[in-house]
């Protein structure tokens, strides 16, 4: 029996040992020979995006706080009406129409519409109107772009100082609600209260908010506009009344938003010593030429401004604007002349520019112009009703830009704008015209006769985004 057990677990052991030489041998051979492999590549698709139709929004004819008292009123109403300038990129003649309510009401904001025919090439439409406003508690001449519905716009500009009027005008020309968040801005910070959030602007609809209601007393506003569903345009209508008499009126058009270098064209500086003697009187203090700065971010800013006419003349400062807040630089002394302002910042910023014409008889008015974005690709321009309305080409870069400008039914003009300089043309108004070959040039066009001033940044259209690929 003992030998039985041990042939037994001699056999057992045997066992044993041929088992591991075989694992052994498995597993050398599975390392000696190539792995099968497994790969998928996950399945995607190349998206395209198609153009979307254009739109342009008029905002229609000026509006104002109703009574004589101004920043006391609350009630909105219209006054005159807004010649409006409008046209494609189809070779149609331009189309000149009149905004006007029935009755002295307000009037519709005008829409345009380029449909993009589903290419995808973004199609082109311009508009512009102006105003001469001549009523007993506001006049003086307006001008501004009929605007690209987005969801963020900046405006530098407006007072709610004794006197003062500013309106922020909301259009809405979607289909659905928009929703409307306002932060706004000045010389002592962030204005906090009430109201600011959540303004609901109704489908194809126009609401004008006044600045006042949230904030009296206040010099240097600046307020960014935000605005979820539907799409809206914005702008700020601001108005003079010093004591009894009227002092300038003006739409406060979008400037560009925040950056390290910011490039303001149109700025109409003339009848300056009028101006001078004025400002020196009580009350007249904001006639002088004042260029707007507001940081955003946490960090103050270090501003390095220069300011040139085409001709190479102007001059060059440095200052520092505090972060949270905004900053009036005054720009005194500059002689007659149309300026340029380029910014050159340690942190980005917004910026614009108001100045001011006193006419021999007396008549006020004052324009602000904020900063212009680069343009891209092809930017159409509309020349809306006014005095000597003039284009300004600015070029910020490197190296000489030579645009072509072709006006609908005239003929093209190569427009060379060295390095670093600015150069302007004289624009037939009632005209629609188109900007080419231009990437990297900033733009304004501007009004100018004694006592009758404005001025605008001009923006390219939105682009079609670049391809993507999706994965499900």
């Amino acid at each position: 029996m003992t030998r039985r057990k041990y042939v037994s677990t001699g056999v057992r052991a045997a066992i044993g040992v041929v088992t591991l030489a075989i694992g052994a041998g498995v597993i050398a051979a599975a390392t000696a020979l190539p792995l099968p492999s497994f790969s998928e590549t996950p399945a995607g698709r190349v998206v395209t995006p198609v153009a979307l139709d254009q739109q342009r929004v008029c905002s229609g004819s000026l509006l104002r706080l109703a009574g004589q008292s101004g920043d006391s009123a609350t009630s909105v109403s219209a006054t005159g009406s807004a010649s409006t300038v409008t046209g494609a990129g189809d070779g149609d003649a331009p189309e000149v129409s009149t905004l006007k309510g029935p009755g002295g009401t307000r009037s519709k904001p005008l829409l345009i519409t380029a449909a993009a025919k589903g290419s995808t090439t973004v199609p082109l439409v311009a508009g512009a109107q102006s105003q001469d406003a001549q009523s007993t508690d506001l006049t003086g001449f307006a001008a501004s772009p009929c605007s690209e519905p987005t969801s963020s716009s900046w405006l530098v500009g407006g007072s709610t100082e004794t006197g003062r009027t500013t309106l922020i005008d909301l259009v809405n020309p979607t289909d659905v609600n928009s929703t409307v968040d306002l932060a706004v801005y000045g010389e002592s910070g962030k204005v906090n209260g009430p109201g600011l959030e959540g303004i609901v602007v109704a489908p194809n609809s126009e609401k004008a908010v006044p600045l006042s209601g949230f904030a009296t007393g206040l010099a240097s506003p600046v307020v960014h506009v935000t605005s979820r569903g539907g799409q809206i345009t914005a702008n700020l209508q601001v108005g003079v009344v010093r004591t009894l008499e009227p002092g300038g009126a003006d739409t406060v058009s979008a400037a560009a938003g925040p950056s390290k270098r910011q490039t303001i064209p149109g700025i109409i500086v003339r009848d300056s010593d009028a101006v001078t003697s004025k400002s020196g009187q009580d009350g007249y203090d904001d006639l002088t030429t004042i260029l707007r700065a507001f940081v955003p971010g946490t960090g103050n800013a270090d501003l390095t401004i220069q300011l040139r006419t085409p001709t190479g003349n102007g001059a060059t400062f440095s200052v520092t604007a505090q972060a949270g807040q905004v900053t009036d630089v005054p720009l005194d002394g500059l002689p007659n002349g149309q300026y340029t302002a380029t910014i050159a910042a340690s942190v980005p910023v917004v910026a614009g520019v108001r100045s001011s014409s006193v006419s021999k008889g007396g008549a006020i008015d004052l324009a602000w112009v904020g900063a212009a974005p680069a343009l891209a690709g092809s930017t159409m321009l509309a020349v809306a009703q006014g005095p000597d309305a003039t284009l300004t080409l600015a070029n910020p870069t490197t190296k000489a830009i030579s645009a072509r400008l072709q006006s609908i039914g005239g003929t093209p003009t190569t427009l060379t704008v060295p390095a670093g300089a600015s150069l302007t043309q004289k624009l037939s108004t009632g005209s629609v015209g188109t900007l080419t070959k231009a990437n990297g040039l900033r733009a304004a066009v501007s009004y100018s006769a004694s006592g009758r001033i404005a001025a605008y940044a001009l923006f390219s259209p939105t682009a079609v985004s670049t391809p993507v690929k999706v994965y499900p």
